[in-house]
């Protein structure tokens, strides 16, 4: 999915929605404190206070009329004649921002404001709630990170947490440390996320990109998780670890490959840009080997256009049954600023044990959210067990560019 389709999903409709929410929830409030005013009204009539004192006493007695907000101000506020244009994190920024004007100043109220709230939005819309906690609540740790574990549970922490990591190191990993302990599958999944040195679409943790060891610990505690939702954070983590530290991130997967088939899958998938990169060691660590072997690569054309589809085959001939076999096709992708991008894709990994091997990949150039196709000359790799083993060229065209497609 495309970010502009992404973004489209915090829209006005859903902010309508929200300020529709917020609106009830302080009316609930406000009829709460009321109610709790009644035995207070009841015992003035027969109080012999004077009005300044008994006024003193209402307050005290929880009656707070909280300011009224305007969910009609509220909604022009946040949908701007710019709006449409704001990407998907900059919407959430807006939002969060807008929160803050226009709920209570004291971040305490506001956070137990949109508590019951938060319980209605998921997915993206959800980022919200801890983006508010971010803005709003770096001064107030005590309150702020008990928020964030709440807003997690509905959507996720993992951006929003961040700062608090920069500004408060120890005590936000001692929390995040106590989170990985948890029961609560999304709290143990926070404590791994949002320590990521790396986070897509967050911001980098440049004291753990420099010395990640302070959130081993927590990596530890999680690595045998029985939920897949933590451990492909874990192995996440790991990899982001594996892009600064490689020698360290192998020497974890080391030492706990084998320990189960959840820490092993942790492992594999951890050290995936490393066996991409086809690292000596993460290779040999899950046993491939190079191998001896005729390979060939066929396109079916050696000229198309953007949006069509590539298609190719290859063959494998061995001499003796190659056993376990890893194998990937890489593209060298023409960029804008003229250099060749090289991209690795997994293609299969078997134990094979026949003499031979073929099959059929394509790949369909469309723009993705994290990949951009230019035109002009490309080339296609065939990698086994980590050895290039043959290649082929190839040239992407404009989409309304003539010419003779030539086949081999």
């Amino acid at each position: 999915m495309t970010t502009e389709r992404l973004k489209d999903q915090i829209n006005p409709t859903v902010v309508m929605l929200m300020a529709e929410l917020i609106q009830a929830q302080l009316k609930q409030k406000q009829l709460m404190q009321m109610q709790q005013l009644v035995p207070h009204l009841a015992n003035a009539k027969q109080s012999t206070q004077q009005p300044a004192q008994l006024t003193h006493s209402v307050i005290h007695s929880g009656f707070n009329p909280t300011k009224g907000f305007d969910p009609e101000a509220f909604v022009a506020a946040v949908v701007t004649p710019d709006f449409e244009q704001l990407s998907l994190m900059a919407r959430v920024q807006h939002i969060a921002t807008q929160l803050g004007h226009f709920l209570p100043a004291d971040f305490s109220q506001a956070c137990q404001i949109l508590f019951p709230v938060s319980a209605e939005f998921s997915g993206l819309v959800g980022f919200i709630f801890p983006e508010f906690v971010s803005q709003f609540g770096l001064a107030q740790p005590d309150i702020a990170l008990p928020a964030l574990a709440h807003f997690t549970q509905f959507s996720t922490s993992e951006f929003a947490i961040r700062p608090f990591l920069q500004a408060y190191p120890e005590l936000t990993l001692a929390q995040m440390n106590c989170w990985a302990e948890s029961e609560n599958v999304h709290l143990r999944r926070l404590a791994s996320e949002g320590c990521r040195p790396r986070l897509p679409w967050g911001k980098a943790l440049p004291a753990f990109i420099a010395d990640p060891r302070p959130v081993l610990q927590i990596l530890h505690k999680l690595k045998a998780d029985p939920a897949d939702y933590v451990r492909r954070s874990v192995a996440n983590n790991l990899n982001d670890i594996s892009k600064d530290h490689p020698e360290l991130a192998l020497d974890i997967a080391a030492s706990w490959v084998g320990q189960s088939p959840h820490t092993d899958w942790i492992v594999k998938h951890a050290l995936r840009g490393l066996l991409k990169k086809r690292h000596p060691q993460a290779l040999q660590l899950f046993g491939y080997q190079p191998l001896t072997t005729q390979a060939q690569l066929t396109l079916a054309t050696s000229q198309l256009r953007l949006g069509e589809t590539l298609h190719f085959t290859a063959q494998l001939d061995f001499p003796v049954n190659p056993g376990k076999v890893r194998i990937e096709f890489a593209i060298d992708f023409a960029s804008a600023n003229g250099k060749l991008r090289h991209k690795v894709f997994q293609w299969s990994e078997r134990e094979i044990n026949e003499p031979s091997w073929q099959q059929s990949r394509s790949y369909r150039f469309i723009d993705l959210t994290t990949r951009k196709h230019y035109c002009g000359a490309h080339r296609l790799h065939l990698i086994v067990n980590g050895q290039i083993l043959t290649s082929s060229d190839f040239v992407l065209m404009k989409r309304n560019e003539s010419t003779a497609i030539v086949t081999n």
